[in-house]
C-alpha cells in the first residue's frame, strides 16, 4: 500500500501529505487514540493485556503529535534533557517526575496483565501470533523512520523520487500500525467461537 500510494503520487503531493504533523500522521494520531479509548473500555470491562495497549496507544497518538517535545527542551525521552545545563532544574525534575510516572503506570498494568500473557505464551491463541507480528513490526518501522536521517547524517540526501518512496514507507506504515493494534485486540479478545479451547478468559479479578 505504501508503495502504491508513492507511485500514484507527485514528489510534490507526497512532501504535502507525507511532511512532519502533515494529513497522515494527524490521522496517525487519531487513529491510536481511538485505539486508546476501545481498548480502555475492554480493560474496564474484562482486564488483561488491554490496558497495557491502551497506554501504549495513548503514548504513540501523543509521540505522533510530537507532544513530549512540545513542553520540553530536547524531549521527556532523550537523555540531554537530564544532563544538559541549559535545562532549567525545574523542567528536568517535571520530564523525570512524567517519565517516573508513565513508568509506574506501565509496571503496575504489565502485572496486571500476566495471566494474560502466560495465556498467550502456554497456549498459543492466534493472537499470540498477532503480538508477535506487532513485536516485528515496531523496528522495521524504527528502521524506516531513520532512513533519511542516516543519509542526512552521511552528508548525502536522497534524490526526489527516493524521499517520496521514504517517505510513503514511513508515514503510511505508521499509520497502519494502530490498525493493525486494533485487529490484534479482536483477535484477543473475540476469538472464534469455534476455537473455545482459546477462548481468552476475563480477567476482571486481576484488573480490580
Amino acid at each position: 500500500m505504501s508503495l502504491l500510494a508513492a507511485a500514484v503520487m507527485s514528489a510534490d503531493m507526497a512532501a504535502a501529505l507525507l511532511r512532519e504533523n502533515g494529513p497522515v500522521e494527524m490521522a496517525s494520531a487519531v487513529l491510536h487514540f481511538v485505539v486508546a479509548i476501545v481498548a480502555a473500555g475492554i480493560w474496564f470491562r474484562r482486564g488483561g493485556l488491554a490496558g497495557l495497549i491502551a497506554l501504549g496507544a495513548l503514548l504513540l497518538g501523543v509521540r505522533e503529535l510530537d507532544w513530549h517535545h512540545a513542553f520540553t527542551t530536547y524531549g521527556l525521552f532523550n537523555l540531554r534533557q537530564y544532563l544538559r545545563p541549559e535545562v532549567p532544574i525545574v523542567e528536568k525534575l517535571a520530564s523525570a517526575g512524567t517519565v517516573l510516572l508513565i513508568g509506574t503506570v506501565v509496571v503496575a498494568l504489565l502485572i496486571r496483565s500476566l495471566d494474560h500473557i502466560k495465556h498467550l505464551v502456554t497456549r498459543r491463541p492466534p493472537a499470540a501470533y498477532g503480538a508477535i507480528v506487532l513485536v516485528a513490526y515496531l523496528p522495521a518501522l524504527k528502521i524506516l523512520d531513520a532512513i533519511p536521517r542516516w543519509f542526512r547524517e552521511a552528508d548525502s540526501a536522497l534524490p526526489a523520487t527516493a524521499l517520496k518512496y521514504a517517505r510513503a514507507l514511513e508515514e503510511i506504515n505508521e499509520m497502519w500500525l494502530p490498525v493493525l493494534v486494533l485487529l490484534f485486540l479482536l483477535q484477543l479478545y473475540l476469538p472464534p467461537q469455534t476455537s473455545q479451547r482459546n477462548a481468552v478468559p476475563s480477567y476482571q479479578g486481576a484488573h480490580r
